[in-house]
């Protein structure tokens, strides 16, 4: 696929990304604000109710208190017996005014004190009477008790009238306990379970009661809030008043499960999407490398194919196949250009069979550091023939070893040629070795060409090569390291590399002593 495709691809899957999370989030806002509207609306319709429970409980209390004033003086009634001729009766009238309240009292006694009669009533300011009570009597046996008695039961029966129909201030009128539990009780009906504060002010906005002195003001200017008593025309309005101070937070929290859903849909889709974008680059740099890998393995059969057969064309002339020397350099040439075929292909399929998981290490003990000797007798012809040096520091003390001394052969061999290869004049090749942990680090250090900082994560992949432009002045299938890793994962080490590009490269191998993946 063309670069061009690939980006007008991308640009179609991150706009109907961006779209698809905008949607989302739109959506989201929306139910948040729905689930405001109706945390709101419970709310006030549960401050509502309270009021017009308050209200009832305070119209009963005095239903009930009227009530007790009939019924003691029913009781007082039955007692006494106060059916007596009104006769040279003495007439009072008194009008009392009492927190807006008119009562007219009124008390009739006989000269001689044998007959007694009192009555009350309460006059509203339009003039219609309203509550009455009346008490009249007399006895020969007992005029001056039973005239005392009398009259302190009126007195009684007025008080408990004055005391029902006076005006009395929000702190008698409301019992905060009462309240608590009103609003509790309305809040679960309506499944609200969030904390909150109350307070009752005036029509000025004075506190009268409060639960926290510290948000006096965020109480006051709460949107939630309802008159007491809205029925109560001579008194001044007053208002309850009641602030969440984690509202926010309450309604995310009963939200979590629909807003974890949507933040998980968005991660997947996100996480989706950035995962096809890394996979379509990863394909087209495979395919780049499978190229690069053809056109390399073309290039190294093309020349001992070649190689072979003019080789053959030769033997087929029949001057040069009687001489025998001429023929044994042509079939020496055959034999040895037949050998690099095979080791190319060998190479290949160790590669696939690496990547299969098929290959057993064959382990036994042995001195690396002798390894390390040998791989470099071999490969110092090569360095030398370039005016260049191999520098030994063989300083691990503990050098046995549990491992395939085939494959860790190869493994230095790969590094040392490497570095060889890399470093175009007189190269400079430094081995080492020391003790770590539970085996020996090997580095290999050279003078060579260095590898670029980005292309330091990438030279353990299979068939990758460091791009030198158009020129490939060392040949390679870009095997190598990717065989190198393979072998030290396998023995359950460890590799790394540092680099500074122009002026050489670092490896270093740390090889356990013993290791259980053998």
């Amino acid at each position: 696929m063309k670069k061009q495709y690939i980006y007008i691809l991308i640009g179609i899957i991150t706009s109907a990304l961006i779209g698809l999370v905008v949607i989302q989030l739109y959506w989201i806002d929306n139910a948040v604000t729905l689930k405001e509207e109706e945390f709101k609306r419970d709310v006030r319709s549960a401050l509502f109710s309270v009021t017009s429970k308050l209200e009832r409980i305070e119209a009963l209390e005095r239903i009930k208190s009227h009530q007790k004033g009939q019924t003691l003086f029913n009781q007082q009634m039955s007692r006494l017996n106060l059916e007596r001729a009104n006769q040279g009766i003495h007439d009072s009238t008194a009008i009392i005014n009492k927190d807006g309240v008119t009562y007219k009292v009124t008390e009739k006694k006989s000269e001689d004190g044998l007959t007694y009669q009192k009555s009350v009533q309460s006059v509203s300011p339009d003039g219609q009477f309203g509550f009455e009570l009346s008490v009249q009597g007399g006895s020969n046996s007992s005029v001056i008790a039973g005239g005392n008695e009398q009259s302190d039961l009126m007195n009684e029966m007025l008080q408990n009238l004055f005391e029902t129909n006076r005006f009395r201030s929000m702190e008698e009128r409301v019992n905060l306990k009462v309240l608590d539990s009103l609003l509790r009780e309305e809040l679960l009906s309506r499944g609200i379970k969030a904390k909150y504060q109350k307070g009752i002010f005036d029509y000025n906005g004075t506190e009268v009661l409060v639960d926290s002195a510290d948000n006096i003001n965020k109480i006051r200017q709460s949107g939630f809030y309802a008159q007491l008593f809205p029925s109560d025309m001579m008194n001044v309005p007053h208002f309850l008043s009641i602030y969440f101070p984690h509202q926010k937070g309450y309604l995310l929290k009963t939200m979590w499960m629909m807003l974890l859903t949507s933040v998980l849909l968005l991660v997947v889709i996100v996480w989706t999407f950035t995962f096809t974008i890394k996979t379509i680059f990863k394909q087209k740099k495979l395919s780049e490398v499978k190229n690069d890998f053809i056109s390399n393995m073309t290039h190294e059969l093309k020349t001992p194919i070649a190689t072979i057969s003019l080789a053959c064309e030769a033997l087929n002339d029949k001057d040069m196949s009687r001489d025998d020397k001429i023929r044994g350099n042509y079939v020496g040439m055959i034999s040895q250009e037949n050998k690099r075929l095979g080791m190319l292909v060998e190479s290949v399929l160790k590669s696939a069979t690496w990547d299969k998981g098929e290959v057993k290490l064959k382990k036994e003990n042995f001195d690396l550091h002798q390894v390390i000797r040998n791989v470099i007798d071999n490969i110092s012809i090569q360095v030398q023939s370039k005016s260049g040096e191999i520098i030994q520091e063989l300083n691990a003390s503990e050098t046995m070893i549990q491992a395939d001394q085939v494959h860790i052969t190869n493994l230095i061999y790969n590094l040392l040629d490497n570095a060889n290869k890399y470093t175009p004049d007189q190269p400079k090749i430094k081995v080492s070795t020391q003790n770590f942990r539970q085996g020996i680090m090997l580095s290999i250090s050279d003078n060579g060409i260095g590898i670029k900082r980005e292309n330091l994560n990438k030279i353990f992949d299979k068939f990758y090569r460091v791009p030198t432009g158009n020129v490939h002045n060392v040949k390679g299938f870009g095997l190598g390291l990717n065989y190198v890793k393979a072998i030290t994962e396998k023995h359950g080490g460890e590799i790394s590399v540092s680099s500074d590009y122009g002026k050489g490269t670092t490896f270093k191998i740390y090889i356990p002593f013993r290791s259980e993946n053998i």
